[in-house]
């Protein structure tokens, strides 16, 4: 492979990880609002279930994109994880 198709592999990875990250705030300001409403409506801050059903529906996204259930998790559990972190905030 030339050096000319390497820098435009890497472009392309670049603009996909500018789409990703302006999808990963995106996703971390809605958290937010929901953090806000559970706190509002006296829930608790923190779901194991439904950070269960958020696993397995990346699971079988991912399925369907050939990401290995693993890897699915992984993902998921990066952006649970941050989530978590940034709603407690709300409920300290």
């Amino acid at each position: 492979m030339a050096t000319n198709d390497t820098d435009m592999l890497r472009e392309q990875i670049e603009t996909i990880d500018e789409q990703i990250i302006d999808l990963i705030a995106t996703r971390l300001e809605i958290a937010d609002e929901l953090a806000k409403a559970k706190k509002s409506s006296s829930q608790e801050y923190w779901d194991e279930k439904k950070v269960n059903e958020v696993i397995k529906r990346y699971q079988k996204l991912c399925k369907e994109v050939n990401i290995t259930s693993d890897e699915a998790r992984q993902i998921a559990e990066m952006l649970l994880k941050i989530s978590k972190e940034r709603q407690w905030h709300y409920f300290e």
